[in-house]
């Protein structure tokens, strides 16, 4: 069977509760209903969709053993992971979700590809990007507006 979609992925946070309130307030993800597995922490979703879990770094036994490994408080990063990516839409919204939450953003466009996107960290300093398939912006009238900010990333062609 191939693999057909990202399902989740769980981050170990440093502060569970700014971590929960990043993607909720910022990224626009909804609590949604997890069971008691012997260990703090939260599952976010998109619609129906649930694919964020967060966890606590606080030291737990239950958790280590079945995560099966330890998470050793001051981790940061992503590790192995560069980034985590999702597909967005209305860019212009999210834009001003990120300003609102003084989010530091870098963005590019390639129009030929008819691809936008939008990068930033997390509290945790896992980097997340926001794919938006099919949108054209021109990225002049987006740089210099707003708290965050916003900074064109440099390519080569």
């Amino acid at each position: 069977m191939p693999v057909t979609q990202l399902n989740h992925y769980l981050l170990v946070a440093k502060d569970l509760e700014k971590t929960r309130k990043f993607y909720e307030k910022v990224l626009g993800l909804e609590l949604a209903e997890r069971p008691d597995f012997g260990f703090p922490g939260y599952w976010l979703k998109t619609g129906d969709a649930i694919c964020v879990h967060l966890a606590s770094q606080d030291p737990n036994k239950i958790r280590d053993q079945f995560l099966l490994k330890k998470h050793p408080k001051g981790t940061t990063g992503s590790g192995s992971v560069d980034h985590i990516a999702f597909l967005a839409k209305d860019p212009e919204e999210v834009r001003k979700r990120i300003q609102k939450n003084q989010v530091e953003m870098h963005f590019r466009s390639f129009p030929d590809a008819k691809l936008f996107q939008i990068f930033l960290k997390d509290p945790d300093d896992v980097t997340i990007e926001l794919n938006f398939l099919g949108e054209v912006i021109d990225e002049k009238s987006w740089e210099g507006k707003g708290a965050a900010s916003s900074l064109s990333l440099d390519r080569k062609a």
